[in-house]
């Protein structure tokens, strides 16, 4: 009797070890995605990409795939229903993606060179008569995402500052139309192309354009130029990654080094991984909550 209760207990342990096991394995990710943000892509960026990819799943153990999102907002919903593991974010649509789908700051990206640059720009056709900021009344304007931070939080508290208006008037009786680009080179596009009379972007896309033969050097002028922002755009991963894989990916992107990389997707080669935490984004919360743009307000639209 002792000997069949003896055996049935070694059983139910052996049961239990497999079963454990089967469950850790089954909970364990069989891959890692990345959802890029809207923004022009040629072929070379595109390989770019995947020599980065290909790294990482060495890295990681699991294969990495990608794909580009058709919004920040589309980036945002596909990390909260475990469609993404990780994304680049503009620190405005870094917090909303706290706020909505409880994303974690994993790494940023510094560019020292740009530390007193100004974040944002409005341009307008190069022959166009608008010549100050007060010559937009009554103009169409293209922004680039409503959860953008250099196309649209800071330019907007650029516009609101200068012309002295409310962001509320901004909205809805300054211009003759408002209009989302959905990316910043269409919304430098839209100005060259005579979509929009004037727009805003991030402050490095037009010249990247020329860069890369897009557009002509001579086809916009800038207006307006906003402040400086600190030069850190967050990586955030999902919250639900298990924390050995955060860990692995953490510590291959502070170790990633190619200067190629860092050209595709920030505009500089000089740009490298660094370390952040969430608080480093709270003047970015408050300047949006001035505006009264703040995550909360987005979540409901």
């Amino acid at each position: 009797m002792r000997k069949w209760m003896l055996l049935l207990a070694v059983i139910t342990v052996f049961t239990a070890i497999v079963t454990g096991c089967g469950s850790q394995a089954a909970s364990a990710p069989d891959k890692f995605v990345i959802a890029y943000l809207p923004q022009e892509s040629d072929t070379q960026t595109q390989q770019t990409y995947k020599d980065f990819e290909n790294k990482l799943s060495e890295a990681i153990g699991v294969p990495v795939e990608s794909y580009k999102a058709t919004s920040y907002n589309a980036a945002i919903e596909a990390m909260k229903n475990n469609k993404a593991d990780l994304a680049m974010f503009g620190p405005f649509s870094y917090i909303v993606a706290v706020e909505r789908a409880g994303v974690e700051p994993i790494v940023g990206v510094s560019i020292p060179a740009l530390a007193n640059a100004p974040a944002s720009v409005i341009i307008v056709p190069k022959d166009s008569p608008i010549q100050t900021l007060e010559d937009l009344k009554g103009r169409t304007f293209g922004f680039v995402d409503p959860v953008s931070t250099t196309g649209h939080l800071f330019p907007k508290a650029t516009l609101v500052k200068q012309l002295g208006v409310t962001p509320e008037e901004l909205d809805t009786s300054f211009f003759k139309s408002v209009q989302f680009a959905g990316k910043h080179d269409n919304a430098v596009l839209g100005v060259v192309r005579g979509q929009y009379d004037a727009a805003a972007a991030s402050a490095i896309i037009p010249d990247m354009l020329v860069q890369r033969g897009i557009i002509e050097k001579d086809s916009y002028r800038v207006l307006a130029a906003s402040e400086a922002m600190a030069p850190i755009t967050p990586f955030a991963i999902r919250s639900s990654v298990p924390q050995e894989m955060k860990d692995q990916v953490k510590s291959f992107l502070l170790g990633y080094e190619d200067p190629n990389y860092f050209k595709a997707v920030m505009g500089s080669d000089q740009a490298k991984f660094v370390d952040i935490a969430d608080s480093d984004f709270d003047p970015i919360r408050e300047t949006a909550e001035l505006l009264n743009l703040s995550p909360e307000q987005l979540l409901e639209n």
